[in-house]
């Protein structure tokens, strides 16, 4: 296992629990505290506790959850994304081969820091949402919605990321989320918070992740966040974007000041969902064209 090199840590904003937001970089590599890029890549995908897809992750052996991680590794390489958000990211699980699965990936893929939330956490497993990167992210703060058993809990992790466009340096707040599979109302309360924060910050927002919900579902939390936080969405109504069997449950969602270049699904089956991709850049004002 590599070693870490340990920029931050703080304490989870939660009501029940003080888990810790942590980001760390792999050591032997520098890199950068900006982006510099006329679109930034991200990218999103639920990995399943590494159990590819198989039924149950707590059925395979340390070596095939390796092998399914490292598909999911060379899918990261391939998206060339220079922000990848996870769900479901193990580290130290007894259910999911008792390794850290942040830290692997980081040693098989081309990004080089991780930023991890965790928010599910007992003698058998300690999971959360992450944000794979290619440069350092600042401000790391990682949220745990309620618990709602006899669901794992979910949460999302947020961090700053600074970004030079070529026509000026800005900062855009990512989050990667995870919303309860089971229930609409939880998952309303969940998005309560996310529009709060949306709200609390003067950063423009780039919101990714599994949020177990279509658009056309009734009363949606994707329409709702897209609503009431001023987000925006690619195509909502597209019938060829889904990303669990035949529903689209994966988004990325972005404020106004920016907007997408390119939007797609990636065809590989590596988990029981899809990754997402898309290229965005920031929105063109007629002072910027002048």
């Amino acid at each position: 296992m590599i070693r870490r090199i340990h920029l931050c840590c703080l304490l989870l904003l939660a009501s029940t629990s003080a888990y810790s937001a942590e980001s760390y970089c792999e050591l032997g590599t520098d890199p950068a505290n900006v982006f510099r890029g006329s679109t930034l890549d991200v990218a999103t995908l639920n990995i399943a506790h590494g159990r590819g897809t198989k039924l149950n992750q707590l059925l395979l052996r340390q070596a095939s959850i390796k092998e399914n991680l490292d598909r999911v590794a060379a899918t990261v390489n391939r998206s060339r994304a220079a922000v990848v958000a996870l769900q479901e990211l193990d580290v130290n699980s007894r259910w999911a081969g008792n390794f850290d699965h942040a830290t692997y990936l980081l040693e098989s893929s081309n990004v080089a820091c991780s930023t991890l939330g965790l928010h599910a956490q007992n003698w058998l497993h300690q999971f959360g949402t992450g944000l794979l990167t290619t440069m350092r992210l600042s401000e790391p703060v990682a949220t745990v919605f309620e618990p709602t058993p006899p669901t794992t809990t979910k949460g999302l992790i947020a961090a700053t990321l600074r970004w030079d466009d070529g026509h000026s340096e800005r900062a855009v707040r990512i989050a990667s989320v995870h919303l309860d599979f089971s229930r609409k109302n939880a998952r309303q309360r969940q998005i309560e918070k996310i529009i709060a924060a949306v709200h609390a910050t003067p950063l423009p927002m780039i919101i990714m992740g599994d949020f177990n919900e279509t658009w056309n579902s009734k009363d949606s939390v994707i329409r709702r966040l897209v609503d009431e936080a001023g987000l925006v969405a690619f195509k909502p109504d597209a019938a060829n974007l889904a990303t669990y069997k035949t529903k689209r449950l994966d988004w990325i969602l972005i404020s106004p000041e920016l907007e997408f270049v390119e939007y797609k699904v990636s065809p590989e089956l590596i988990s029981d969902h899809q990754m997402v991709m898309a290229a965005l850049r920031w929105r063109r004002t007629e002072e910027d064209s002048r």
